[in-house]
């Protein structure tokens, strides 16, 4: 339950910062302006179950390979928590353009789940640890 505590307030700030960097470079302000949607905190925890499964099928890859399955990973995972969403009225984003689909996904976000993959893994020790008391 920590660690699903600890990766939803994780993936609440990270949306607040990528936000906000995101309306820093469309506004060309340096206001940052960001936001998040506290619907999104059960599926930011999550990531305390899913990774470790995912984690255990990627662990021989290289760094490319694991960041490249993390990041289909986060768009498979959008995708229905997105149409769910949406289908209570209650979805908090919305995209358009070329490259989005049904509005919900959008190549655009490729890098930063790319990274963000890789940036769990790289923490998850330290919030596992933080889960049992360790630290």
């Amino acid at each position: 339950m920590t660690k699903f505590l600890i990766f939803g307030v994780l993936g609440i700030f990270g949306q607040v910062v990528a936000t906000a960097a995101a309306s820093t470079i469309s506004t060309r302000r340096i206001t940052f302006d960001g936001r998040a949607s506290l619907l999104l905190f059960p599926f930011w925890g999550a990531i305390a179950f899913l990774y470790p499964a995912l984690a255990l099928q990627t662990g021989d890859l290289p760094w490319y390979g694991r960041g490249a399955i993390y990041m289909a990973a986060f768009f498979i995972f959008q995708l229905p928590v997105g149409l769910l969403l949406k289908k209570l009225g209650i979805c908090p984003w919305s995209y358009s353009g070329k490259t989005q689909l049904f509005g919900l996904v959008r190549l655009a976000d490729a890098p930063a789940f790319f990274l963000a993959g890789l940036a769990i893994e790289w923490i998850y020790p330290t919030v596992k640890a933080a889960a049992v008391g360790l630290i």
